[in-house]
């Protein structure tokens, strides 16, 4: 038997495999190729060796050359992701090999991490880069804005590049034509001016039938059209806490033609991804309107054309009806190749399923491409559907929370008290002290946090600090979209009162910022224990309280409900069973009673020491009575000094007045005054007067001297 020969053959293979290219022939194949979608090849072909290592073709580029009409090369290409032995024919080995587009690989990849300020496209970008694949173009007449908070999580690499590229209407396709054993290229487009026409002749005729010449010719042998109810409007809503009372909801209607009666039908979704920007919310309902237009008005056809592409454009004639000659869009195609060449090589055994490799049983052995398309009309907008699920994160995930890079901040928020946090599965973020200054190594965006209770300039806020183990919980399951609901103690963050020692105890128990220690706190606590009950209050410094109306404290007494005894408004009432203690240590002690009076009452004794000065001050009268028992006035050291300086002065006694000095005394009885000293001297200045109205005695005991410059006696 001859060699067989591939290099001039008009269907070939060749890759980067070891082999030759004359020892490796390709019986057939499919390519099935869509817009947004991943292209698959399946090659059978043969392998001139008495022993093929499957492992030699394994994760290599193999290339399928296709002779069109014009002699140019029409080349597909992929990598080989599965290969399988099927049989023996003669000296060859019948393989079956699956070949798949680089980005294919991304599918293989998984990750969990999150990007900010970031578009879409730059997204795609790093992650390209970071596998080492740059054979991409992008082919996009839109902006994108960047993503403030975008989050991978749990998928792999090519889903999570799907549904942003699905959410934004760009969408891929492959072009092979410089890919020869190297990596096609992966083209991204947003519109019409993302396609090129075919190579060669772009103007196809239209020509049914079924001839051998028409077969080998360039030619649209089969068309068809269809139309589809759709929805018409596409409505999305969405919130921002930034904005809670704005009204974010948009629409989008349909641009196409359709007259059916069910055309207003509407479809609506939340969220819309686009919190407060509306002009974003209308993009994205335009997309998935526009996705849904797509299936409205849809032509295929077969094709012998060897040029055709997915993602390129033609334009049909000679179709009798002359509303189908114009041009279209290639959406989606199915190729089916095979070799005309027969090799003559003789079967040994029976084939295997060769599954994925069927062809339609009109295409015969003479039949080298045949091609099925799906188009529209290139003038039509196309999206891809966004059929790649968004993750959900049904439960609730734990995070650290974090500060700023520099580290001098244990309590990191903003004006709404938003924290920032690191997830436990982030590999990207090396520590507790980032923000979004750092490139490539942020923490979560604003994470607001949960209250027992909120209202409008009043409620409960707790700020959880840096390091800190937090609950976070994702609206609608979305990794997008974290609140932080609660707070947990871990091995180094542990309860403020050891357990279970303590586990009748509960409060609250704050530490002073920045740098405070275990004995720097504010705090509330609750002995719950039987017989131990105890409600502690500590201010660490300052303490301010502010009673508007009525305040009673009882202390000993077991009421459960205290009140208040006085009846007045703005009154406080203090109510002790036994004993009340009140020291002040250090500094002053003042008591005021701005308007209205004091009333102190004590029922038994009152013991007042004051070990300095004591100054009273009564800008009015002043009144003293004891109704019964003595009063004594004791100086130890000092004078008493008693002074009426604009008045009088009166003591009055029922018994008896007595001034006593040593051994002199003057007494005042209800008998009279007694004057006692060893001298008494009376001296008037300008006279002295001695008077009695019954009689008066005057007695020297040893003398008398009276002394004047005249005296009389009478």
């Amino acid at each position: 038997m001859a060699e067989a020969q591939q290099t001039e053959w008009p269907l070939r293979i060749t890759g980067t495999y070891s082999y030759d290219d004359d020892k490796v022939l390709i019986r057939r194949a499919i390519v099935r190729e869509r817009l947004g979608k991943l292209a698959s090849i399946q090659v059978e072909f043969l392998a001139e060796l008495t022993s093929v290592e499957l492992k030699e073709f394994l994760g290599k580029i193999m290339t399928i050359h296709l002779t069109t009409a014009d002699g140019s090369d029409r080349k597909f290409t992929g990598t080989i992701v599965e290969v399988e032995r099927l049989a023996l024919r003669d000296a060859h080995i019948q393989l079956l090999a699956e070949l798949r587009p680089w980005f294919w690989m991304l599918d293989q990849t998984s990750d969990s991490r999150i990007f900010q300020e970031k578009s879409t496209v730059q997204i795609v970008e790093q992650i390209f880069s970071e596998h080492g694949f740059s054979d991409y173009t992008l082919r996009l007449s839109g902006s994108y804005d960047p993503r403030p908070y975008c989050v991978q999580y749990r998928e792999t690499d090519f889903a999570f590049i799907s549904r942003l590229l699905e959410e934004e209407g760009i969408y891929y396709y492959f072009d092979y034509r410089d890919a020869v054993d190297k990596y096609e290229k992966l083209v991204l487009a947003d519109d019409a001016s993302g396609h090129d026409p075919i190579e060669g002749e772009s103007t196809i005729e239209y020509r049914p039938g079924d001839d051998t010449r028409q077969r080998l010719d360039d030619a649209v042998t089969e068309w068809g059209s269809s139309e589809s109810v759709i929805t018409g409007m596409m409505s999305l809503r969405d919130f921002d806490f930034l904005t809670p009372s704005a009204d974010l909801e948009v629409r989008a209607r349909t641009k196409t033609t359709a007259q059916h009666s069910h055309k207003d039908y509407e479809r609506y979704d939340y969220p819309g991804h686009y919190r407060q920007d509306t002009g974003l919310g209308t993009k994205r309902a335009e997309v998935r309107q526009e996705a849904r237009d797509v299936m409205f008005d849809r032509r295929r056809g077969r094709v012998t054309v060897r040029s055709m592409a997915t993602g390129s454009t033609f334009t049909l004639k000679e179709h009798p009806e002359a509303e189908q000659n114009k041009e279209y869009l290639v959406l989606a195609g199915t190729y089916y190749l095979q070799t005309t060449e027969g090799y003559g090589f003789e079967k040994k055994g029976k084939d295997l399923d060769t599954g994925a490799l069927e062809f339609p049983e009109d295409i015969t052995e003479g039949d080298m491409f045949t091609g099925e398309i799906q188009v529209q009309l290139k003038t039509t907008a196309f999206r891809s559907p966004p059929d790649t699920p968004w993750p959900r994160i049904p439960g609730l995930h734990t995070a650290l929370v974090t500060g700023p890079p520099n580290g001098d901040e244990e309590i990191y928020t903003d004006e709404h008290g938003r924290i920032r946090v690191q997830f436990h599965w982030d590999r990207e973020c090396d520590g507790l002290n980032r923000t979004d200054n750092d490139s490539g190594q942020h923490t979560s965006c604003w994470v607001r946090v949960a209250t027992p209770w909120s209202g409008k300039n009043w409620g409960m806020i707790h700020i959880p600090r840096v390091g800190q183990e937090v609950v976070v919980q994702f609206e609608e399951g979305k990794p997008d979209r974290p609140i932080c609901t609660g707070m947990l103690y871990n091995a180094e963050t542990m309860p403020p009162y050891p357990l279970p020692d303590n586990k009748t105890q509960s409060g609250i128990m704050t530490r002073s910022s920045e740098g405070g220690t275990a004995d720097t706190y504010n705090e509330l606590m609750f002995e719950d224990l039987t017989g131990e009950e105890l409600v502690r209050f500590q201010a660490q410094k300052d303490y301010l309280g502010l009673i508007k109306d009525r305040s009673a404290v009882t202390v000993g007494l077991d009421e459960h409900e205290p009140t208040v005894e006085s009846t007045d408004e703005f009154s406080y009432a203090l109510t002790v069973k036994n004993h009340m203690t009140e020291i002040v240590k250090e500094g002053d002690h003042t008591f005021t009673v701005e308007t209205g009076s004091q009333i102190v009452t004590i029922e038994t004794d009152q013991t007042e020491t004051i070990s300095g000065e004591s100054t009273r001050t009564v800008t009015g009268n002043h009144s003293e009575t004891i109704e019964q028992g003595d009063k004594s006035t004791l100086v130890s050291l000092g004078n008493i000094s008693v002074d009426a300086s604009a008045g009088s002065i009166a003591i009055e006694a029922a018994m008896e007045i007595k001034l006593t000095v040593g051994g002199s005394s003057i007494t005042i009885d209800q008998m009279g005054v007694t004057i006692q000293a060893p001298t008494v001297a009376i001296n008037g200045d300008m006279s002295a007067e001695l008077t009695s109205g019954m009689s008066a005695t005057v007695d020297g005991g040893l003398s008398l001297t009276l002394n004047a410059a005249a005296t009389t006696i009478n």
